[in-house]
């Protein structure tokens, strides 16, 4: 049950990622004063060059955000799979267990330090369910 609970809180985390931070943000701006919406400007109109194809930094932000959504599904669907099986099934699953810990915990070092504390306390706490639903299990 525990970690499907955490699949719940990590698919309300990439929904509010994609929709509020990437999508948002894209639609509508940072918000955060007239200095960071002309650097947000100029991340759009300045292109260049990239193996081939013509992008500006705003692409890499936006494109480099919803990849971040998009690998967020594979631990979703993983912490959802391992809620349903029995212990003797996520016995045999546990490196995967460990390793959408790890993903989550380092998301959250991450997001302390480069995008806040709300960040950082929500990946954090989805990470410690899921270490707690790892010893539990």
């Amino acid at each position: 049950m525990l970690y499907r609970i955490c699949a719940g809180l990590l698919l309300l985390a990439a929904v509010g990622h994609t929709l509020g931070g990437m999508l948002g943000t894209a639609r509508r701006g940072p918000k955060a004063g007239p200095e960071a919406e002309h650097v947000f400007s100029l991340m759009k109109s300045v292109h260049f060059k990239w193996q081939g194809a013509d992008t500006t930094w705003f692409d890499f932000w936006l494109g480099n955000g919803l990849c971040v959504s998009a690998f967020m599904v594979t631990t979703i669907i993983a912490l959802w799979v391992l809620g349903g099986l029995d212990s003797t099934q996520r016995t045999a699953l546990l490196p995967l267990a460990w390793g959408a810990f790890a993903s989550l915990a380092l998301t959250s070092l991450l997001g302390f330090k480069y995008f806040g504390p709300r960040a950082g306390v929500v990946f954090g706490l989805i990470a410690i369910l899921t270490g707690i639903a790892i010893f539990v299990a």
